[in-house]
């Protein structure tokens, strides 16, 4: 990690968002491939199966995460935002990223269904279309500028941990998430990112014992 960066909280956010931004277009190109190719060969539909769960976690715990902490926090300390309209968003989100889940489901029973790998992109999409407008809101008021002036860098250090630590306990299948996080993210992103988690994680649980049950994902992060 560059001794110029730091942990911020407008910076995780970023990340995060890069993350997600980053794996529906993954997913959206992976689906146009399978398409065109009319086939998908069985150890690359399981990590892309497992891709496409990771997404859908780490969607249900981010939001989560901003819904419980983030925004009350920064609301309870004048931070002028639309909290509302956020959290709106987030609502609006729900029923797309339930269909995304049974897309997800369903083509996960029959991977060369062409019906159903339409289906898949057509979840994806409709996600896509709300879900960037959303994350430039939040990045618009929760951004380095706004908080830093707020709150002190100890202060920042101190709560993407602790906002860090609330999203994971709420991560299913961290073994498959936790990497999905780390590895769709540039190395630079990567390191500050691996920051906010516990050194076991980063040192021995992601590179060895996690390793077996989320390699299958490979083909689709940044290794």
């Amino acid at each position: 990690m560059n001794d110029n960066q730091k942990i911020t909280v407008a910076g995780d956010l970023i990340r995060i968002h890069l993350v997600i931004t980053r794996a529906i277009e993954v997913s959206l190109e992976q689906t146009c491939l399978f398409t065109k190719k009319g086939e998908i060969v069985e150890n690359l539909a399981e990590g892309f199966i497992n891709y496409l769960r990771s997404l859908l976690s780490l969607f249900h715990s981010h939001h989560l995460v901003e819904d419980e902490q983030i925004f009350p926090y920064f609301q309870e300390h004048k931070l002028e935002a639309p909290y509302q309209m956020m959290n709106d968003q987030h609502q609006d989100l729900l029923p797309l990223l339930d269909n995304l889940e049974n897309s997800i489901n369903d083509w996960a029973k029959d991977v060369n269904n062409h019906q159903l790998i339409s289906n898949l992109q057509k979840s994806l999409q409709q996600v896509q279309t709300l879900w960037i407008p959303h994350f430039q809101l939040e990045e618009e008021y929760l951004n380095e500028e706004n908080i830093g002036s707020l709150i002190s860098d100890e202060e920042q250090v101190k709560l993407a941990h602790q906002f860090g630590e609330y999203a994971a306990k709420h991560i299913k299948q961290d073994y498959l998430v936790i990497p999905f996080i780390l590895f769709n993210l540039p190395a630079e992103e990567r390191a500050l990112m691996a920051e906010v988690f516990p050194a076991v994680v980063i040192e021995e649980l992601v590179p060895h014992r996690w390793k077996d049950k989320w390699q299958s994902m490979s083909p689709f992060l940044l290794l």
